[in-house]
């Protein structure tokens, strides 16, 4: 009977695990989407709060550089970034808890790829929120 229950509980475990696997991937997704048609809006539903972009030495800068979500969501605005549609490939996801590390390859014919390291949180209501995004360009 202990080794149904511990079969059961692990069955159960893996597909939580799936389950949050699926809408982080879906999340990423739907960011990606906003980004590319530069919906401000769901943007500013979709990232967390406290969404920061980290780039360092990004594109050949020899500095690194922090941007809050507010500057983002300008930037987007100002036409400056977003505007591409990527193919998303999710090389691996890592959850431990209320906290997910993604680790994607954003592919493009029209511009250079890019990988990107998220990390992902749970808020109030556990939507899955991107907080942090560090992309490296592939040139």
């Amino acid at each position: 009977m202990a080794f149904l229950s511990t079969i059961s509980l692990l069955n159960c475990k893996a597909q939580n695990q799936n389950n949050m696997k699926n809408q982080i991937e879906e999340a990423v997704t739907s960011i990606e989407k906003a980004a590319a048609n530069r919906d401000t809006k769901q943007l500013t539903e979709l990232l967390h709060k406290d969404y920061r972009v980290i780039a360092n030495r990004f594109k050949g800068s020899e500095n690194s550089v922090i941007i809050s979500k507010e500057t983002y969501l300008q930037m987007m605005k100002d036409k400056k970034i977003g505007g591409t549609s990527y193919d998303i490939n999710f090389n691996d996801i890592k959850i431990s808890g209320h906290t997910a590390i993604v680790d994607v390859l954003y592919s493009s014919e029209a511009t250079s790829d890019m990988h990107k390291f998220l990390v992902l949180i749970q808020d109030e209501n556990n939507e899955w929120k991107i907080v942090s995004d560090i992309p490296i360009v592939i040139e």
